[in-house]
């Protein structure tokens, strides 16, 4: 795990072998990042390692703030640079989904 810093006195651990990631912060009505939108991204992001065969895991994390929690893709560290490369174009096709560097 690594620490994200957001500002001076908030931030999250994010897994070192996270591809990308989506924001959910429940099924609630007015929830700006629903959880079906984050498992649609994500499956997005899933089909796509998978026609390339990279295998992945799907993993959770805590965010600073208590109604939002981090949904990760994680993949082997020796496949991670081939996965960010492959999901680089779906970022501008989505909104809740972000690359983890």
């Amino acid at each position: 795990m690594k620490y994200v810093s957001t500002d001076g006195w908030r931030g999250y651990y994010e897994p070192i072998n996270a591809v990308c990631g989506a924001n959910d912060t429940g099924t609630y009505e007015d929830s700006p990042c629903h959880s079906d939108d984050c498992f649609e991204e994500l499956s997005r992001a899933k089909k796509i390692l998978k026609k390339n065969n990279i295998k992945f895991i799907s993993h959770w994390g805590q965010t600073s703030n208590v109604f939002c929690l981090h949904r990760y893709l994680l993949t082997n560290p020796e496949d991670k640079e081939e996965a960010l490369k492959l999901l680089k174009p779906l970022i501008s096709e989505t909104r809740l989904l972000y690359l983890c560097k």
